[in-house]
Order: C-alpha cells, then structure tokens, then sequence
C-alpha cells in the first residue's frame, strides 16, 4: 500500500521516468534506524541493464526536483537511496511477476503458510491470473494467490 508521501513522490518523478524512458521498479519512504529513507529502485524496461551512468544521471534530476518543489513533499530531513533492484529483485506488484513471467526467470518464493508441505518454492512462472499464479517447479505445478506470498525474488542461477 501506498502512502501520500509515496504517491506525492510518484507524480513527481513519472514525467522523469518517462521522458529517460526507464521504469520505476519501486518507491519506499520508510524510517530505518531513526532516519526517514526515500528509496527509488530504477531499472531499463524490456530487461535490458540500467547503468550506473543512468542513475547517476536520474539521481540529479530528481534531487533538484525534490529541492525546487513547493510544496516541499518531504519536508524533514531524509535520505535519498537510488539504485537498482539488483538481480535478485523483489517481486511485490502483479506486473513484476509478469516482467518475470516475460523475461522466463526463475523465482524463489515463500508463503506465509506451507502449500503442500513447504513454505519455500523455487521455479518460472507459468501463468499469471488477476488473483495469482501457477509456478512449474521441479515437483510439479503449484497454484498460488498474491496474498499467499510472503516474499517473491529472482533467483539468480550463477
């Protein structure tokens, strides 16, 4: 769920976004250790890389558009956390397992509550539904709803 400092922050940086031709993969503003954190993970669409060049490049424009606006969206001391999602970047939204489910990436999973005996599962994507998804892993296909996730990944085989 989004907050209104999160949805503020949205509006703000889209046209950015946009016009860079990047994708927001995510946006949290949260408190860490007694310090508000704004955190942007930034990506290129079409899994293609982002380079740091890319977010060095986006981190300035957004910091003098967060410094310019009035009214000030953040208006306590915060940091400002811009980077990648990583390469095993989390799955939170309907469309990232479809970015997955796109891109045929393996993906580890764990469900709040054991499914067939465990809580871990690994495997790609096989179907994606408005409510959840059919992931094929190596013991067969399992049937599961967003809101039996717990926590979803890439999982990168090196």
């Amino acid at each position: 769920m989004v907050n209104k400092v999160e949805q503020r922050i949205i509006e703000l940086i889209t046209p950015i976004v946009d016009r860079r031709k990047e994708l927001l993969w995510d946006l949290t503003y949260t408190k860490e250790g007694g310090q508000k954190v704004l955190r942007i993970l930034l990506d290129k669409p079409n899994h293609q890389f982002i380079t740091m060049a890319d977010l060095t490049a986006f981190t300035q424009e957004v910091n003098e558009l967060l410094d310019t606006s009035d009214p000030d969206p953040i208006p306590e001391a915060y940091l400002l956390d811009i980077s990648s999602p990583g390469a095993d970047r989390p799955l939170k939204q309907p469309w990232h397992f479809k970015w997955a489910q796109d891109g045929n990436e393996n993906i580890l999973m764990s469900l709040f509550v054991a499914k067939n005996g465990q809580k871990k599962w690994q495997g790609k994507i096989k179907t994606l539904t408005d409510n959840g998804l059919v992931l094929l892993t190596d013991h067969g296909e399992i049937i599961l709803n967003f809101d039996e996730i717990a926590k979803a990944v890439l999982d990168i085989q090196f």
